[in-house]
C-alpha cells in the first residue's frame, strides 16, 4: 500500500508528454488521439508504484484509491469466497468492469465478478482507472467505472524478483517470486514474453494476534461499553421451547419460569437458566486475520509484424490460486430437533423433569424449513411414568468436538487470446480483430460441518436408550447436553464432507476500426476521429454442489443449490470525436465526443441501448474543462437469473429480541406483527439472522445515468504542477437486489413507524418466525427494485521539481501527488416503501461496509541518483452507525491516518532493492460490539487489521 509519488495521477498530459506520444488509446475511449487528454477523469497506477508498495495482491493497492470502497481482500475471512475484487464508488464489484489490455477478463463467480488474483502482478505495466459509466464504449458492467490492467508487451531480457513481508511481531509472512523472460526475434519484428510467478501467504488467526481481536465483543446493557460476548450457540448447548406456550420447568429462579427462558446444559447432564451476558461463546480466536493463499501463474505474450503495418498477437495465461478461510466450530443455531427424553442416559432426572415441559399432547407442526425433522407430531408418554418419550426443542450448540469449519478454495483460470491488427492508411487509423476464450474452474472443500439429518437421527434413541432408534448408516447416539460430551464416534457419524465445483466459460470476439476523416474531409477545427466495431460474447456458468450442500443439510455453512445458465450477447458500437472549434480567443480547442452501443441479450425481450455525450474545452494551453454524460447498463448475472433458493446468515438483530432491546413503539409493532406480547424483548437471538434468497429469470438490465464535469489546470508559470477537480453523479435505477435490500432493512421497515408491524405488509410477511417467537428465516428474492445514488468530488494535485529549482542544493528531485474524494451522497432506496438508507459517512449492517465521506491519499517522493525515499499518507474520515433505531457502544469510528515509508536503492543497472514499512504509526483497528461485520470484529477490508508491516523486495535484471 505504499505507492511512489507517481501514483494516482489524474491523467492530463504535459506538453513534454504529448511530444513523446504520437497516437495512443486512452481507457474510456477507443479512438486513438495524439495526447492523453480525456473527457473522463482517469487515475493511473504505474509499475514503479506497484513495486514500491511492497504488496503482492494488487487489490490491496487498488483499494486504497479514494474512488474505491474495498471489496474482498486478504483480511476478509467470514464472507470471503476465495476471490479478490475491486469496487469503485462502493456500488458493487459487479458494477466495476475489469479489463486486461482493453479487453474483458473472464469472470470467476456466478455474480460475474472478476478475481484480481488471476492477473499476474509482475507483468502489469500500469493500471488505468476510469470512474463513471463506460458501457457505451465497453458494454455491460461499466457502471461505476472501468479498471484496465495494461501488461508489458515488449519486454526484453530477464528479470527475477523476490519479496518478503511480515508484521512487526513476526506474524503473517508473505513470500513472492517472479521470473520474467523476454526476447525479440526476426530483426525485432517479433517479441515473446514468458512470466512465471509464485506467492505464498501464511495464515494468522485472531487468537494468535491476541489483544482485543482474540475476543468476540458485545455491548453492555446500557450500551456504554464493550463486554466479552459472542454467539448464543455455545459449547455447553442450550434449548428453548418450540411449541407455542410451552415452558421449561426450571427451578430456583425466584420466580415462575416463562416461555422465554432458555435452559443451559451442564457437563453432568443437568440444566440451569441460560444467561445471555455470561454464557455466550467466544468465536473469535480461530477466525483468520489473514487468510492463507498459494498462487502459481504462467503467462506468455507474443506479437509478430507480418509486414509493416500488420501484426498478429497472442496471449496465454494460466493461474492457480488456493485460498483457505476458517471459522469457529460449526454451530447449531436455533435449529429444531426432536429428541428422546424418557430413557435418555445423557440427562439427569431433574433435567428430564424440567424438559418435560416441552412436550405437547396437542398436535403441532414443524415447518418444511426444518426439513430434517418436519412433520406433524403429538408427544406421548407410552409407559405412563409422567415423562414424554420424545419432545421437541429449539437447540443452540457449538460443536467444538467436531473441530473448526474450514473452506478450501482452489481456482484454476486460463485465458487464450488471438488477434490481428494493422494500419489502414486511407483513414489514418487501423483495425483490430480478436478472439478470446477463458475458463475459470473452481472447487471448494468444506471441512468441519455436520449433517442436520444425522444429528436428528442420533438424538432419537431406542427404548432402552442404548442405541439409535434408526441404526442405519452406523448411527451413534449423540450427547448434545453439555460441553465436551459428544463422543468421537458420534462426532464422526454426524460429520459431513462437502464439496463443490464451478466453471465459468467465456467466449469473446470482435473487431474494431478507428481512424479519422483527414483524407476525405476536415472541419475547420480538424478531421473527425471515429471508431466502430462489433462484439459477440457468450458466458456460461455451472455450479455443482454435493448433496448436503445443495439441500442445506448442514449446520455451519450456507446451503448452495446447483446453478447453471448461459447468455449470449451481440453488440455493435460507434464513437466520434468531433473538433468543433480551434485556435480562437479563449478556445484553444473545443471537442465533442459521442458514443453509442446496442446490445442484444438472449433472454431479454428487446435490445438495450447505451450512449455517451462528452466534451473537452481547452481554454488555453494551461486550462482544460471537461464534462461527460453516460447512459450505462448492467445486465443481470447468471446467478441473479438462475440461482435457486439458498440460505445466508448476515448480521441483523431481531428488534423484538432481548438483544434488540425494543422501545415502546417497536414493542407495539412486534405485537402487531403477531409476536406474543409475553415474548417481546425476551426472545434469545444471535447477531446473525438466517435468510433465504434466490434468482429471478425475469430480471431486466439495470439502467444508470452518470455525469462528470471538471477541469485540469497545468500552469505554464509553474512547470511540473497540475491540479484537477471533477464532480461525479451516478444514479442506478432498476437495481437488482434482494427484496427489501437486506435483512436489516426488512426488519427496520416492518417494525418501523411506516409499516408498524402490519401483518399484511410484504415486509412483515417475509419474516418467518417459529412458534417460540424467534426468527426462522427472512425470505429475500432478487428483483429490479432498488435505486442507488452517489455524488461527490475528486480533486488531484501533483507537483514535480528539483531541489535546485527551489533554491536548495542540487540534491535530487521531489515529487508530490495527492488525490482526495468527497462523497457527500451515497444513498440506497430499497423500494417505494422503504426510507432511503443514507450511507455516506456511515457504516453498519444496512450499508454493508464503511463509506467515509472524506478520503485522501498523498505521496511524497525524493530521488537522488540511485536512491529514493517514499512517504505515503492515507486519511479516512470518521463514520457513524447506520441504524437510527438501535444504539450501540461504538456509534462512531474515528478518523484514521495511515503513514507508510519505503526506500529504493538501484545498486546498478542490474540489481535493485526496495524496503519499507506500512502503517508506520500503528494506527489502531476499530473493534466493535453488536454492530460489527461478521469478519474480524469490524471492517478489515477498510481498516488495517494487521498493524505495522515490514517488507523487502529484491530485483535482478539482465
Amino acid at each position: 500500500m505504499l505507492p511512489a509519488a507517481g501514483a494516482w495521477a489524474q491523467q492530463t498530459a504535459t506538453p513534454d508528454e504529448s511530444a513523446q506520444v504520437e497516437e495512443i488509446v486512452v481507457t474510456g475511449s477507443r479512438i486513438a488521439r495524439p495526447d492523453l487528454t480525456s473527457a473522463s477523469p482517469i487515475a493511473t497506477v504505474g509499475d514503479k508504484e506497484l513495486k514500491q508498495s511492497g504488496v503482492v495482491n494488487t487489490e490491496n493497492l487498488l483499494n486504497t484509491l479514494p474512488q474505491a470502497v474495498p471489496g474482498i481482500t486478504s483480511t476478509v475471512n467470514n464472507g470471503s469466497n476465495g476471490t479478490a475484487t475491486v469496487n469503485l464508488r462502493g456500488l458493487g464489484s459487479n458494477r466495476t468492469l475489469v479489463l486486461v489490455d482493453g479487453k474483458r477478463q473472464t469472470p470467476t463467480t456466478q455474480s460475474g465478478t472478476v478475481d484480481i488474483n488471476l492477473i499476474p502482478p509482475a507483468l502489469i505495466k500500469r493500471i488505468e482507472v476510469v470512474s463513471g459509466g463506460g458501457a457505451a464504449v465497453y458494454g455491460s458492467d461499466a457502471v461505476s467505472g472501468v479498471v484496465n490492467f495494461m501488461l508489458k508487451q515488449d519486454f526484453e531480457g530477464m528479470e527475477f524478483s523476490a519479496g518478503y513481508s511480515e508484521t512487526d511481531k513476526g506474524e503473517a509472512p508473505i513470500y513472492s517470486t517472479d521470473l520474467t523472460i523476454g526476447a525479440n526475434f526476426a530483426d525485432r519484428k517479433g517479441n515473446v514474453v514468458l512470466n512465471l510467478g509464485y506467492n505464498k501467504r501464511e495464515a494468522l488467526t485472531q487468537g494468535e494476534r491476541g489483544g482485543m481481536l482474540s475476543t468476540a465483543w458485545g455491548d453492555n446493557a446500557t450500551k456504554t461499553g464493550l463486554v466479552p460476548s459472542g454467539s448464543g450457540s455455545n459449547e455447553q448447548g442450550r434449548i428453548n421451547p418450540f411449541v407455542a406456550g410451552k415452558i421449561i420447568n426450571l427451578t430456583g429462579l425466584g420466580r415462575a419460569p416463562t416461555a422465554a427462558d432458555s435452559a443451559l446444559f451442564l457437563p453432568d447432564g443437568n440444566i440451569r437458566l441460560y444467561n445471555d451476558a455470561n454464557d455466550t461463546y467466544n468465536f473469535a480466536p480461530v477466525n483468520y486475520v489473514q487468510t492463507p493463499q498459494e498462487r502459481f501463474s504462467v503467462t506468455s505474450l507474443a506479437h509478430y509484424e507480418i509486414k509493416p503495418g500488420l501484426q498478429v498477437y497472442a496471449k496465454g495465461n494460466f493461474v492457480n490460486s488456493q485460498v483457505v478461510t476458517q471459522l469457529a466450530p460449526t454451530p447449531i443455531g436455533t435449529r429444531t430437533f426432536r429428541f428422546t427424553l424418557d430413557n435418555n442416559p445423557f440427562l439427569t432426572a431433574a433435567a428430564k423433569q424440567a424438559l418435560n415441559g416441552l412436550g405437547s399432547t396437542t398436535a403441532y407442526t414443524i415447518p418444511a424449513s426444518s426439513s430434517w425433522t418436519a412433520g406433524t407430531f403429538t408427544d406421548v408418554d407410552s409407559d405412563g411414568d409422567g415423562l414424554f418419550d420424545t419432545v421437541t426443542g429449539s437447540f443452540n450448540r457449538r460443536l467444538t468436538e467436531v473441530g473448526p469449519r474450514v473452506s478450501k478454495f482452489n481456482f484454476f483460470g486460463y485465458q487464450m487470446q488471438l488477434g490481428i491488427k494493422g494500419d489502414i492508411e486511407a483513414i489514418n487509423g487501423g483495425f483490430d480483430v480478436y478472439y478470446q476464450y477463458g475458463n475459470t474452474h473452481g472447487s471448494n472443500s468444506l471441512l468441519g460441518d455436520t449433517s442436520l439429518a444425522r444429528i436428528q437421527q442420533a438424538l432419537l434413541l431406542n427404548s432402552t436408550g442404548t442405541g439409535c432408534a434408526d441404526p442405519s448408516g452406523g448411527c451413534v447416539p449423540i450427547n448434545l447436553f453439555g460441553q465436551g460430551n459428544i463422543s468421537k464416534a458420534a462426532a464422526d457419524f454426524i460429520k459431513t464432507r462437502i464439496n463443490s465445483s464451478q466453471d465459468y466459460e467465456q467466449q469473446y470476439g470482435g473487431f474494431s476500426i478507428n481512424g479519422d476523416t483527414a483524407n476525405m474531409f476536415s472541419l475547420p477545427a480538424g478531421p473527425i476521429g471515429f471508431a466502430i466495431g462489433g462484439e459477440y460474447r457468450a458466458e456460461e456458468f455451472a455450479f455443482l454442489p454435493s448433496q448436503d450442500l445443495a439441500t442445506g443439510n448442514l449446520t455451519g455453512f450456507n446451503a448452495s443449490p446447483p446453478v447453471s445458465g448461459r447468455f449470449d450477447v451481440y453488440e455493435g458500437y460507434a464513437e466520434l470525436l468531433v473538433p468543433l472549434l480551434k485556435d480562437l480567443p479563449l478556445i484553444k480547442s473545443l471537442d465533442l465526443e459521442l458514443a453509442g452501443r446496442t446490445s442484444d441479450y438472449t433472454g431479454q425481450p428487446h435490445p438495450v441501448k447505451t450512449y455517451k455525450v462528452a466534451g473537452t474545452w481547452k481554454v488555453y494551453d494551461d486550462l482544460m474543462l471537461r464534462a461527460s454524460y453516460n447512459k450505462a447498463i448492467r445486465a443481470p448475472s447468471i446467478g441473479e437469473l438462475y440461482s435457486p433458493q439458498s440460505n445466508g446468515f448476515p448480521t441483523a438483530t431481531d428488534p423484538c429480541s432481548s438483544r434488540g432491546a425494543p422501545n415502546a413503539a417497536v414493542r407495539q409493532a412486534c405485537i402487531n406483527s403477531g409476536v406474543a406480547a409475553n415474548l417481546v424483548g425476551l426472545i434469545n437471538a444471535n447477531q446473525q439472522t438466517q435468510t433465504l434468497s434466490g434468482g429471478n429469470p425475469n430480471l431486466r438490465p439495470e439502467q444508470a445515468k452518470t455525469f462528470t464535469t471538471g477541469f485540469a489546470y497545468t500552469p505554464s508559470w509553474l512547470p511540473g504542477f497540475s491540479v484537477t477537480a471533477d464532480y461525479f453523479d451516478i444514479k442506478i435505477n432498476d437495481t437488482i437486489d434482494s427484496f427489501g435490500s437486506s435483512a436489516s432493512n426488512v426488519l427496520a421497515v416492518c417494525y418501523g413507524s411506516v409499516v408498524n408491524g402490519n401483518p399484511n405488509s410484504p415486509y412483515c410477511q417475509s419474516i418467518i418466525r417459529l412458534a417460540n417467537g424467534s426468527i426462522d428465516y427472512i425470505s429475500l428474492t432478487n428483483q429490479n427494485i432498488a435505486t442507488l445514488k452517489t455524488k461527490g468530488l475528486d480533486i488531484g494535485v501533483a507537483y514535480r521539481t528539483t531541489l535546485e529549482n527551489l533554491g536548495l542544493p542540487d540534491w535530487g528531485s521531489l515529487a508530490f501527488r495527492s488525490l482526495y474524494t468527497n462523497t457527500w451522497e451515497w444513498t440506497k432506496i430499497p423500494d417505494a416503501i422503504s426510507a432511503p438508507v443514507k450511507c455516506a459517512d456511515k457504516f453498519g449492517a444496512r450499508c454493508g461496509t464503511a463509506i467515509p465521506r472524506h478520503k485522501l491519499r498523498s505521496t511524497m517522493n525524493w530521488t537522488m541518483n540511485q536512491f529514493g525515499v517514499n512517504v505515503v499518507w492515507s486519511h479516512l474520515d470518521d463514520v457513524t452507525d447506520d441504524n437510527p433505531s438501535s444504539v450501540f457502544t461504538v456509534e462512531r469510528i474515528g478518523a484514521k491516518n495511515y503513514w507508510d515509508l519505503s526506500a529504493d536503492w538501484n545498486v546498478n543497472d542490474n540489481v535493485a532493492f526496495t524496503a519499507g514499512v506500512r502503517n508506520l504509526t500503528q494506527e489502531s483497528y476499530p473493534i466493535m460490539g453488536g454492530n460489527a461485520s461478521p469478519s474480524n470484529s469490524g471492517y478489515p477490508a477498510v481498516y488495517d487489521v494487521l498493524g505495522r508491516v515490514f517488507f523487502i523486495n529484491a530485483r535482478l535484471r539482465y
